[in-house]
């Protein structure tokens, strides 16, 4: 399978990749900072052309702080209800970042937890996949890995928005409600649900 990473930054972005993917190569030698790549990719997607596309991304970025989060699609046991949010005018999955010695479901399922307000069992249906974005906060340029999963949960559906995090609320939508308001979530997260549930 061909290797390639794609790096959302705002609604547009950079694919590292082996082989030619059809874009304008990027024209700089090196990124000098965040908001170069911002104002340069407003309106273009570009392409990096590497033998090894991963290692070429983490070059890429090596002067961006390298974060990784985790967090999930879940489904209530024995419904038709996956669990959403509403983050930063955005329809969202909970995720968050993973802590010094825990693994990446421990993760997800943590993060899951602290921002829904779910208490129970989670049992992982799948591993989905990676995205990947780019973002600027407090004057720091950071490269955003989250890793994502699919569970389905057994336990009482209450739900708790953890407001802290910006979430305005969490509720439970059907497969079709869910697949019908892609178009309001971010763009990594659209591409990633729609190739792989």
């Amino acid at each position: 399978m061909l290797q390639k990473y794609k790096v959302f930054i705002e609604t547009t972005y950079i694919i590292f990749s082996a082989a030619d993917q059809g874009l304008p190569n990027w024209p700089h030698k090196r990124p000098k900072a965040i908001d170069e790549l911002v104002n340069g990719l407003q309106k273009t997607n570009f392409q990096v052309l590497a033998p090894d596309p991963e290692q070429a991304m983490h070059d890429f970025f090596k002067h961006f702080k390298f974060v990784q989060t985790a967090g999930g699609l879940v489904q209530q046991a024995q419904a038709d209800a996956f669990l959403w949010m509403h983050r930063f005018a955005h329809l969202d999955l909970p995720k968050g970042k993973i802590e010094k010695g825990e693994g990446t479901v421990q993760a997800a399922i943590r993060e899951i937890e602290e921002e829904t307000g779910l208490n129970g069992q989670f049992e992982r249906l799948d591993t989905l996949a990676c995205t990947y974005h780019v973002y600027e906060m407090k004057g720091r340029s950071f490269l955003k890995q989250n890793h994502w999963f699919r569970f389905r949960f057994l336990g009482e559906a209450q739900l708790k928005a953890q407001a802290e995090e910006g979430i305005e609320a969490v509720f439970w939508l059907s497969d079709q409600e869910w697949r019908s308001r892609l178009a309001e979530t971010y763009p990594g997260l659209r591409e990633l649900l729609t190739a792989t549930c």
